[in-house]
This record gives structure tokens, C-alpha cells and sequence, in this order.
């Protein structure tokens, strides 16, 4: 294939995160080896969990400017068009902090190729309002290209009010289920007893995880209230898993108050090193923020429990929609007895719970159903690109 033949399709990112390479492997192979992934530097002392090596795809790194931190970026995108000619269609990060996407998504039409944005359109530090300076220019921009793959269902029906929904695709963002789900049936094949003797957790006790960074937003403090109260009702262990600020301070409230049951593992990054702490546990306890570890702990048959936002903030993710309360876990009212709660409930219930949670990943947070829809949104972008 010439590189300069106009068949290609270009994937802007700002930085290439490790959980995005099996997904831009597998769309490569759907788009018959037509996808250039374009992606760049981070800024210094990013959480973000980078890639270490590119995938089997052609990539091809930019320079990045980063000013204030992480709140404004700069992606010189010409070296792209100079070397590969021009796109049929143009993929790029939905992110409002880039300064260079909208003078992107302009070259990309000036040269007859369809634009897709790819993202969750909105903010999660604050409540999705069309007055917002930010939300009304990222309505924009949505209207203005030809597709938007949207991170879920729930962002979808925010834009389709103010964006044409012919053109809006849900691509459900997750990870690489097909490898969890290999990592949980090899799990299966020993059992939850075993596992747990080989990782040296205690048996015959409710066992909860806490997986993220070990910061105020994760609900670190009531993360610790929770456990303390279901201690005084049963034995119980937390595995929490991760590092951060907080874990200092959390070291000292266990000390302080002989809390016992508490292991802290550290930040384990590797899905299949970490899989084996998710399929031993009963739960997942996260009262704040809640991402792709909805995905990743149902891959695993574990059932998680969070807490609404506060004040109408949108707070999670986006892929907390997924966790649908008396089901696979429960998103609860802030209110430290709902919370325990629902803890009880799903400890009480687990098997039942645990299957619904693996029935769910399986029927619609596959890598399968999201690339499915990112074709689905190039192909749209194609066909109704503009012309030159």
C-alpha cells in the first residue's frame, strides 16, 4: 500500500495509554492495515500509564507543548500529511485542552477527509450545562465533523439533542476483554480457595478490593470508614491496590486504629498480574471515582460498589453507567449506611452477583462491540466526507 494512496486513516492522540493498544491493533486489522497512529510526549509527572512499546500498527510520534501543567496542549500535526500525503479519514482525540485540534480537524477538510471525534464530550468536573463556555464548544465541534464515536450510550443521548444523531456511534470504551476473559477462565480453572492461598490471602472472610490511585477523589477516607464498619459485623480483609499521596495517611488510620485485615499491595499495572487479586476477592469497593475499572472487575466476575456524585457533578467516568445497582454492584445515595449497605448486599449475594457482572461485560463491553463502532463511525465519515 503507497503511503500516499488516500486510503489511510490518521488517529491523532495526545499520549498513547497501554490499555488502548490491543483496541488500535484490532481496528488496524478491521481498516485492512490502514491505520497511522499519531501520538506524542507526555508532561512531566503524568499518571497516565503509557505505553512502553507501540503495537502492530504503523505509529508515527509528534512533539507536544504542554503549558500549565496538563490544562493546554500544543500537537504540530504537519509532519503527518507531509510524510503520508493525505487521509481518508482523520480520528482525533475529543479533548477541549488541545489548542491545535480545531486547526487539525480544518486540514483534515481542506484536504476531502471525514473527521471523526472520539471521547466522552464533556466534563467530569462539572455538571453538563450548554451555557459552560467549554461545553458549548465542544457541542460545536461535534457538529461540526462528520462522525463522533461517543464512550457510551449515556454520552450519546447528552449530544443528540444538540448534534445531529445520525452521526453519533457508541463505541462503549474498554479494555482488552478478550485477554481478561482468558485470564479469568485460567483463574476459574484453579478456583477462588486456591488463588487465595497462592497469594496469601486469609480464607473463609469477605474479601473486598479497592483498585486506583490512592487520592481524596477516590474516596479514600470512606473507603476505610466502610471496611472499619463491616469489621465490627464480620471478618474481613481489603486489598487495596495502587499508590498515591493518600497512602501514607492511610498506613497511619490502620496503625492508629488496629484495623486489621488490610493489605496494601502497591500500584500493580499489569492486567495479569492484578487479575489474580480481582478474581480473589468477593468485591469491588471504589467510593469515589469510577472508570475502566467498572470494565476490568466484571471481566473478572467481581461485582462493584461506588457512590453517587456529589451536587450534581458528573464525577465518574463515563463507564460508570455500566454498573447497574441490584444487578452486577450498586452505585448508592453519599450516605455511609447505603453504602455499607449495599456492601452487605453484595457480599450476601456474591455468586448471583458475580455472574450478572460477567454476563454484562460479555453482552456489551466486549473489544469487539467497541471496534465494531469505531469502524462503523470512520465508514460513515467516509461516505459523507467533504469535498476538496
Amino acid at each position: 500500500m503507497s503511503q500516499h494512496d488516500g486510503s489511510r486513516v490518521f488517529y491523532f492522540t495526545r499520549m498513547l495509554a497501554e490499555y488502548r493498544i490491543p483496541i488500535l491493533e484490532r481496528l488496524n486489522e478491521r481498516l485492512d492495515g490502514r491505520l497511522i497512529v499519531f501520538s506524542g510526549n507526555p508532561p512531566d509527572g503524568t499518571s497516565t500509564l503509557l505505553a512502553k512499546s507501540v503495537g502492530d500498527f504503523e505509529h508515527h510520534p509528534l512533539p507536544n507543548y504542554w503549558f500549565r501543567g496538563e490544562t493546554f496542549h500544543a500537537q504540530p500535526y504537519g509532519s503527518a500529511f507531509d510524510t503520508y500525503g493525505n487521509p481518508a479519514v482523520v480520528l482525533a482525540e475529543e479533548s477541549p485542552r488541545s489548542v491545535t485540534l480545531p486547526f487539525l480537524l480544518r486540514r483534515a477538510r481542506l484536504a476531502g477527509a471525514g473527521r471523526v471525534l472520539w471521547g466522552i464530550f464533556y466534563s467530569v468536573f462539572r455538571p453538563f450545562s450548554i451555557t459552560h463556555p467549554l461545553q458549548r464548544y465542544r457541542i460545536e465541534m461535534a457538529r461540526r465533523v462528520e462522525a463522533c464515536a461517543c464512550y457510551t450510550r449515556g454520552v450519546r443521548d447528552q449530544l443528540a439533542p444538540h448534534v445531529d444523531p445520525n452521526k453519533l456511534f457508541v463505541a462503549q470504551n474498554t479494555m482488552d476483554t478478550n485477554r481478561l476473559f482468558a485470564l479469568r477462565r485460567e483463574l476459574e480453572r484453579k478456583g477462588k480457595q486456591t488463588v487465595r492461598r497462592e497469594l496469601g490471602i486469609p480464607e473463609g472472610r469477605a474479601t473486598l478490593v479497592f483498585t486506583g490511585q490512592l487520592i481524596p477523589r477516590k474516596g479514600t477516607n470512606e473507603l476505610l470508614d466502610t471496611f472499619a464498619a463491616l469489621r465490627r459485623e464480620r471478618p474481613a480483609t481489603l486489598l487495596v491496590m495502587g499508590g498515591g499521596p493518600e497512602r501514607e495517611a492511610m498506613e497511619a488510620r490502620v496503625r492508629n486504629e488496629a484495623l486489621e485485615g488490610v493489605f496494601f499491595l502497591g500500584s500493580i499495572s499489569q492486567i495479569d498480574k492484578s487479575a489474580p487479586y480481582l478474581y480473589a476477592s468477593d468485591a469491588m469497593l471504589l467510593p469515589g471515582y469510577v472508570g475502566l475499572v467498572a470494565n476490568h472487575a466484571f471481566s473478572m466476575g467481581l461485582p462493584l460498589v461506588t457512590q453517587k456524585a456529589p451536587d450534581g457533578i458528573p464525577f465518574h467516568g463515563p463507564e460508570v453507567e455500566s454498573v447497574i445497582s441490584g444487578y452486577n454492584g450498586f452505585v448508592t445515595d453519599r450516605d455511609p449506611a447505603a453504602l455499607l449497605n449495599a456492601v452487605r448486599h453484595v457480599l450476601d449475594h456474591q455468586q448471583q452477583y458475580s455472574r450478572h457482572a460477567i454476563r454484562y461485560v460479555e453482552e456489551n463491553l466486549t473489544i469487539d462491540r467497541m471496534v465494531d463502532a469505531i469502524v462503523d463511525a470512520v465508514h460513515y465519515a467516509a461516505a459523507n466526507r467533504p469535498s476538496r
